[in-house]
């Protein structure tokens, strides 16, 4: 009994056929589900809020082919520009990192930019009418 145990051990094989099959379905199903949820973050009409320290200072409604620049009294030095791409950027500042600036343009729905040392904070937001009561239930 005992070398017939030694046999199906030497047998064995990692990795079959047919997990590299399960493992393609696996990544597929992933991919289509990222697929899907990216294109439907993207809405028709996107706002920019514009926080500083907590309290909202102005909402930005972003539309194609309007470029603005914003200043702010608060703090002077931070510049805010939103480009005619619909997106909107942190374009100078002067805390020691600049990370804000390097960050880039943001124009998707639940993209960020944080200037943290001088509290600003832009968040894009949709508000595309079509998904009235067709959002998920993740807490259920």
């Amino acid at each position: 009994m005992k070398d017939n145990v030694d046999v199906t051990r030497d047998r064995r094989v990692f990795i079959r056929p047919r997990d590299f099959f399960v493992l393609a379905v696996l990544i597929g199903l992933a991919l289509i589900l990222y697929i899907v949820t990216w294109t439907t973050r993207t809405s028709s009409e996107c706002v920019a809020k514009i926080y500083h320290n907590g309290q909202l200072l102005e909402v930005v409604k972003l539309e194609l082919g309007e470029e603005r620049e914003f200043r702010f009294d608060l703090e002077p030095s931070i510049a805010i520009r939103q480009f005619a791409d619909q997106s909107i950027a942190f374009m100078s500042s002067d805390c020691p990192d600049r990370v804000c600036v390097k960050s880039g343009r943001i124009k998707r729905p639940g993209e960020f930019a944080a200037c943290v040392p001088n509290r600003f904070l832009i968040v894009i937001e949709g508000t595309a009418e079509s998904s009235k009561g067709e959002d998920v239930d993740l807490v259920a």
